[in-house]
C-alpha cells in the first residue's frame, strides 16, 4: 500500500500546475520548469516552492492585478529571449554548415587547409559591395585553418563510418587495386571494394590508400 502511495505522489510530483505561474513566477515549457524571476531551471516539479520562498521571498508582496501585470511582462520577456537565442542557435547551425561544405570543397581541390583564410576574405569582400546586409553573417563561417583541418577530419571520419555500415551488409564482394603516380612521381596503390547487399544494393568505393616505394610489382602490391 505504501509503495502505491509512493508512486501515486511521484506521478503528481511530475505534473506542472497552472497555478504555480501565479503562485510560485515559474512556467512550463517543453521539458523545463522555469523561474521567470531568475530564469533558473529546477529539477523536481517537487522543489517549485522550496524555490521561490528562498530566493524569492520578497516578491510575495506583489499581489493582485500587480503581480499578475508583472507576471505576464516577465513572462513575455522570457519567450524574448528565449526566441532571441533559438535564431542565434538557428543562424550558428546555418554557419558550421556552411563552414562544412566550403571544407568539402578544400579536400576534394586538393587545397591547404589555410586557404580557408582567402575563401573567407573573398567570402566578406565581395558582399561589402554587393549586399552589405549580409555580411555579419558571412563572417561567423569559420574557415580558420584549424577549423577546416578538424571539418576535413569529421567528415573523413563520417564517410569511414557510412562505408563500414555499408560493408557489413555486404552479400558477396570484391576488391581491385590499382598503381597511379601523384604529382610528386610517388607511386600511390589505390584499392577499391565493390559490393552488394541483399536487396541488391550496389556500392563501388575506393577504401584505401599507400604510397609505394621501389619497384611496384604485383607481389609488391599482393
Amino acid at each position: 500500500m505504501a509503495a502505491n502511495r509512493k508512486r501515486k505522489v511521484d506521478n503528481e510530483n511530475r505534473q506542472f500546475n497552472d497555478d504555480w505561474t501565479v503562485q510560485y513566477c515559474f512556467v512550463e515549457q517543453h521539458t523545463n520548469v522555469i523561474c521567470l524571476l531568475c530564469h533558473s531551471t529546477v529539477a523536481k516539479v517537487s522543489n517549485i516552492k522550496r524555490h521561490y520562498e528562498t530566493k524569492h521571498r520578497d516578491f510575495h508582496n506583489v499581489v493582485g492585478a500587480e503581480r499578475t501585470t508583472q507576471i505576464e511582462s516577465l513572462r513575455r520577456s522570457l519567450n524574448r529571449k528565449q526566441n532571441i537565442f533559438s535564431k542565434q542557435t538557428a543562424d550558428f547551425s546555418v554557419a558550421c554548415e556552411a563552414s562544412y561544405e566550403i571544407s568539402l570543397m578544400i579536400a576534394k581541390s586538393g587545397l591547404p587547409f589555410t586557404d580557408g583564410d582567402f575563401v573567407k576574405q573573398c567570402m566578406i569582400t565581395a558582399p561589402e559591395k554587393l549586399c552589405p546586409e549580409a555580411v555579419l553573417k558571412l563572417q561567423t563561417v569559420a574557415l580558420n585553418r584549424m577549423t577546416v583541418q578538424r571539418r576535413i577530419s569529421h567528415l573523413s571520419t563520417d564517410v569511414t563510418r557510412q562505408l563500414a555500415d555499408k560493408a557489413a551488409n555486404f552479400v558477396y564482394f570484391s576488391l581491385a587495386a590499382d598503381e597511379s603516380t601523384d604529382i610528386n612521381s610517388t607511386a600511390q596503390l589505390l584499392v577499391f571494394v565493390r559490393g552488394v547487399s541483399s536487396s541488391f544494393d550496389i556500392t563501388e568505393e575506393l577504401i584505401g590508400m599507400g604510397s609505394m616505394k621501389g619497384q611496384t610489382t604485383a607481389s609488391a602490391l599482393f
